[in-house]
C-alpha cells in the first residue's frame, strides 16, 4: 500500500514538473496572421524610380558610384529596407521613396532592371527599380 501511494505521488510530481516546462517554453502566439486587403482599400500616392550605379571587382569588391543620380558619399549612409528587390545595393537607394511619400503604408516593386557591362576582372552595374506607393484608406 505504501509503495502504491509513493508511486502515485512520484507520477503526480513528474507530471506537474513536466507540465511546467511545457508552459515555460511554449508560446501562445498564433502561427499565421493574415490581413486581406483589396485595391479598393488602398489609395494610390504615386510612383518613383530608384537607382544605384556601382562597380564590382573580382566578384567580391563593390564600389558605389551614384545613388539616385547623386554622387555617392561614403560618410553619409541612408538605408531602408523594402521587400521584393533582388539586388541588396538597392537598400541604399530606398530612402528616396520615403522622402517623396512619407505617408506611404504599402509599397509595390513594379519592376527591377539591371544593366551589366563586363570588364576584365570586374563589371559596371546599373540597377534601377520602379516602386509604387499606396496608403491605406
Amino acid at each position: 500500500m505504501k509503495l502504491h501511494r509513493l508511486l502515485i505521488i512520484c507520477i503526480g510530481v513528474m507530471l506537474g514538473l513536466s507540465s511546467c516546462s511545457v508552459v515555460e517554453r511554449s508560446t501562445y502566439n498564433p502561427d499565421n496572421i493574415q490581413l486581406n486587403l483589396c485595391m479598393e482599400d488602398l489609395e494610390y500616392l504615386g510612383e518613383t524610380e530608384i537607382s544605384v550605379e556601382y562597380r564590382k571587382y573580382i566578384c567580391i569588391i563593390r564600389a558605389i558610384d551614384t545613388i539616385n543620380g547623386e554622387v555617392y558619399d561614403g560618410k553619409v549612409i541612408r538605408r531602408t529596407h523594402v521587400k521584393g528587390y533582388t539586388d541588396s545595393t538597392l537598400s541604399r537607394a530606398t530612402y528616396k521613396i520615403f522622402e517623396e511619400f512619407p505617408e506611404a503604408d504599402y509599397l509595390v516593386l513594379s519592376n527591377e532592371k539591371r544593366d551589366i557591362t563586363r570588364l576584365f576582372l570586374g563589371s559596371e552595374v546599373m540597377v534601377t527599380a520602379k516602386v509604387k506607393a499606396y496608403k491605406i484608406k
